[in-house]
């Protein structure tokens, strides 16, 4: 039976995801490996001994009961190597989550003797250079990325033009790296047509400044729309009050179980993104393989995965464009169902988990048969 290990990044566990909603979400490609005759194992930052649920036969080799203070975590990492040799000597390959925050993955792979996979759902470097991001921390993060992606037996992106911009800017040789796009579960997330359209417009991420939702709302400003935007974050009190203040009707859910995500996307016309930048936006190919209509800003990310006017419509993050293609798409019930029919092609065809797995096995097999 092969071995897989899976490195979560720093700080991070099962916890974390299943806090957040995202466990069922996170988790699922690695239940498929599960399924096809794959020993998986995660090494996780879990600080508890009592873990949640994974719905499947795993190993999970955690930081309890090694309870370093969180500015020491440095030192569990340089120890997890040794802390699991045993099982570790058996791995076949470790995978990271985010290459640039898989702190003793480099060290584990030499010794255990394992093969290296830097998988990434973003390229760090990439979005800090988009979004101007500088100083000692950044660098030192997309330094560490860089060397990651150089020691790694193969690399594995999101997209062709994250794949360009890593050759372009780490050096690294277009053959080490293979796209392969985020996975929807696509029986999962899928239309309902008997779901009744209780808003005008959903919004799904963290309620951060470059998801852009202020825009959004200031956009929209006195109109009769109702809104829903499911994410939680420090802005959350102060769109609330914009939303007040814009006299909007807007419903903001802080946290949902992701199993239970397609039913609040099904209730509403439209999915919209505005984000300044994206990797490759999970949310959104949810949104798509629910046959939801979709209106994204034409940013990295996001205008490389709609294709306008057929999966979805693109726009300048600018308000009087973005209200006047709601508005178009809210008015035309049957552009609507012809952006939300083509999404959910679109998303079957590229994004489901079934066809995300094969990809990565076929990784799998020719890193192993090296």
């Amino acid at each position: 039976m092969p071995s897989l290990g899976v490195f979560l990044s720093n700080n991070i566990g099962l916890g974390t995801w299943w806090r957040i909603g995202s466990l069922s979400r996170e988790v699922a490609l690695y239940k498929k490996f599960v399924e096809h005759g794959w020993d998986v194992s995660f090494y996780t930052y879990d600080r508890r001994r009592k873990l949640p649920d994974i719905g499947f036969a795993a190993n999970i080799y955690s930081q309890w009961p090694l309870l370093f203070p969180k500015k020491l975590g440095f030192l569990y990492r340089s120890l997890l190597p040794f802390l699991f040799f045993r099982k570790g000597r058996k791995t076949d390959i470790i995978i990271t989550n985010q290459a640039h925050s898989s702190g003793p993955l480099i060290s584990a792979g030499r010794l255990w003797g394992a093969k290296i996979i830097a998988r990434c759902g973003q390229v760090y470097g990439e979005s800090a250079e988009v979004l101007g991001k500088s100083g000692r921390g950044v660098q030192k993060k997309t330094s560490k990325e860089k060397l990651i992606f150089e020691e790694a037996d193969r690399c594995i992106v999101p997209t062709k033009e994250l794949r360009d911009w890593t050759c372009r800017n780490y050096g690294i040789p277009s053959e080490k790296i293979t796209v392969i796009p985020n996975y929807v579960d696509t029986q999962c997330f899928r239309p309902n047509d008997g779901t009744k359209k209780d808003f005008d417009i959903i919004c799904i991420g963290r309620l951060v400044a470059k998801k852009r939702n202020r825009l959004l709302l200031e956009a929209l400003s006195r109109t009769q729309m109702k809104i829903h935007i499911i994410g939680n974050g420090r802005l959350k009190d102060k769109l609330a009050d914009l939303a007040k203040q814009n006299q909007l009707q807007v419903k903001i859910t802080q946290r949902i179980e992701h199993s239970l995500l397609p039913q609040h996307i099904n209730r509403s016309k439209i999915y919209v993104n505005l984000a300044e930048w994206e990797g490759h936006p999970k949310a959104l190919i949810e949104a798509m393989a629910c046959g939801c209509a979709c209106i994204g800003a034409k940013s990295p990310g996001i205008k490389n995965l709609i294709i306008d006017g057929q999966t979805g419509i693109l726009v300048d993050p600018e308000p009087l464009q973005i209200r006047r293609a709601i508005n178009s798409v809210l008015e035309n019930e049957e552009l609507r169902e012809h952006l939300g029919k083509h999404a959910r092609d679109y998303a079957v065809e590229h994004f489901s988990l079934d066809k995300v797995c094969e990809q990565y096995e076929k990784v799998f097999e020719e890193v192993l048969a090296k």
